[in-house]
């Protein structure tokens, strides 16, 4: 066999198995088989870094959700680093060419909260680290973290992604907060669009009060006008250990759902409704994962098979949705003719 031939042979093979690697990983000759793990790690790398003052940022993760309109599951990229005129500049983007990358000047607001993020979830203890596994899905495909110092220090990992990883999530919303008080919102995860709705229950338990709201179909002789689907209200005073009237039902109005729809558009309740990748951010406590004992639920079904379902008991949470309590509450009791 000549030279010439031989090196034909060679380049037919090498394209063979390049072709065979393009549905995962096959065996290609420069990368690793399936489940195959490359680990290069730095074990002599600093697991503790002195200075706080950032003068670059870099990070590229998978996060799951729609974090942005019509922005679902992907790669972002986020970035600090200072741009062709040496102006220190916060960018960020996705991994499809069709999504516009957003940059503006960074500032030391943005920086601060990127360290209290190395601090909190300790990132500092992966420094070093370069440990992927070829072959995953998307999620768990490799993820990368690097953060520079005045002081020369550094943090630099690669790892494979936890879609689920804490730091990746506050990461983002750093980002699209930040971007968000520079008047651009498009980077925040979209807020709750409700279609119309069909249903609504609540639910309030409170300084010995207990009131239920629902809607409650009722035997002909307790119809009213006619009616037999009708709101109906319990009440329990705790102090009393009773309940209030029996049969309290009113008619629907005929705008009740419409009323229903303009007091929850009013609220964010993203933190609150499982449908938004937001929900996960919420730290749940101890009382609020006694899920048989809420003390405020409030249940929505939308006409487009969606719904809303509020549980908590977190003395925190139930401040932060006073406003919409106090709407709920008035318009309810407003609805039913006091004796």
């Amino acid at each position: 066999m000549n030279r010439k031939r031989g090196k034909m042979i060679m380049a037919a093979l090498f394209s063979l198995l390049t072709f065979l690697g393009l549905g995962g990983c096959a065996s290609a000759i420069d990368r690793p088989e399936c489940g195959g793990v490359t680990d290069k790690t730095d074990r002599s790398a600093p697991k503790t870094i002195v200075s706080k003052d950032l003068t670059g940022f870099y990070a590229h993760f998978y996060l799951r959700g729609e974090w942005s309109p019509g922005k679902g599951d992907r790669f972002y990229t986020v970035e600090v680093r200072k741009n062709e005129q040496g102006v220190l500049t916060a960018a960020v983007w996705t991994d499809s060419r069709d999504d516009a990358r957003v940059s503006l000047p960074a500032d030391e607001t943005l920086l601060t909260k990127l360290q209290a993020i190395i601090d909190e979830r300790h990132l500092a203890a992966n420094n070093g680290v370069y440990r992927v596994t070829a072959g995953l899905p998307p999620e768990f495909q490799k993820c990368h973290f690097n953060a520079n110092y005045a002081s020369g220090e550094k943090i630099e990992f690669t790892e494979n992604n936890n879609p689920d990883a804490e730091w990746t999530r506050e990461t983002y919303l750093a980002f699209a907060n930040w971007f968000a008080e520079k008047g651009d919102e498009s980077l925040l995860p979209p807020k709750l669009v409700y279609g119309p709705v069909k249903r609504c229950s609540f639910t309030l338990s409170v300084d010995g009060r207990k009131v239920h709201f629902s809607p409650v179909h009722v035997q002909e002789e307790k119809a009213i006008n006619g009616e037999q689907l009708l709101l109906g209200r319990m009440n329990y005073d705790a102090a009393a250990k009773k309940w209030g009237r029996e049969d309290d039902f009113t008619l629907f109005p005929e705008d009740y759902l419409q009323q229903i729809h303009a007091i929850l558009s009013a609220h964010d309740l993203r933190a609150f409704d499982y449908h938004s990748v937001l929900y996960k951010e919420r730290k749940m406590t101890k009382e609020e994962k006694d899920f048989f004992r809420p003390a405020l639920q409030i249940h929505v079904d939308f006409e487009d098979n969606k719904s809303l379902r509020i549980d908590v008991n977190d003395a925190g949470d139930l401040e932060t949705l006073q406003p919409l309590v106090r709407e709920l509450l008035a318009y309810h009791d407003s609805l039913f003719d006091e004796e």
